[in-house]
């Protein structure tokens, strides 16, 4: 009775987090199998989605944002907190604040705290690489974590840098079914994820 009653509650704030609360504009719409865009980001995708945008973000799932969630943020510009929804000022100067040139290892830390923000604890980022999106050189990772209630969760990370920011992707699912069923394909997609202009 009671992961029933929290699981709702922390899908709520997960969402909220990430998105600092901005509320999407424009929701339920269907993502087909294809080449579809998020802002000025494109990627191939192989399977349905209903997504929700925003003007700076898009959050796409398949099954429910606790089940899996894939959140699209073109630009995190200088100063924007990593997940978007503040900025860096005098007053509030210690946050995961993105800022450009930053190194590899400096981007999945700050990806790391966000992900600790949110909620999740046990944050660890894994199999940090390079790679290349179009020929923008950017990274990708893998991070285990879980909620305050115990469940596992999996995600995987695309970025790079481009004229305006930081390019972001994350997939967060369940370690239990449903990222070990979708996590293959996520992972094509974001090999497919590119930079228009």
């Amino acid at each position: 009775m009671k992961q029933r009653f929290l699981a709702p509650l922390f899908a709520l704030f997960v969402a909220c987090v990430l998105t600092a609360c901005a509320g999407a504009s424009n929701t339920s719409r269907l993502v087909e199998p294809g080449v579809q865009k998020a802002g000025r980001l494109t990627l191939q995708s192989e399977m349905e989605w209903t997504r929700a945008s925003a003007q700076r973000f898009q959050m796409w799932t398949m099954d429910g944002e606790l089940l899996n969630l894939l959140y699209l943020i073109p630009t995190v510009r200088e100063g924007d907190y990593i997940f978007l929804g503040q900025r860096e000022s005098k007053r509030r100067p210690d946050a995961p604040y993105y800022h450009r040139g930053m190194r590899e290892d400096e981007i999945r830390d700050l990806v790391g705290d966000g992900l600790l923000r949110a909620g999740f604890v046990g944050v660890d980022a894994t199999n940090l690489r390079p790679d290349d999106f179009g020929g923008r050189e950017g990274l990708r990772f893998e991070v285990s974590m879980t909620t305050g209630e115990g469940l596992a969760y999996q995600a995987m990370v695309a970025a790079f840098e481009h004229e305006d920011g930081l390019a972001l992707v994350i997939f967060i699912a369940p370690s239990e079914y449903y990222f070990p069923r979708d996590g293959e394909k996520v992972s094509r997609m974001l090999d497919t994820l590119r930079w228009e202009g």
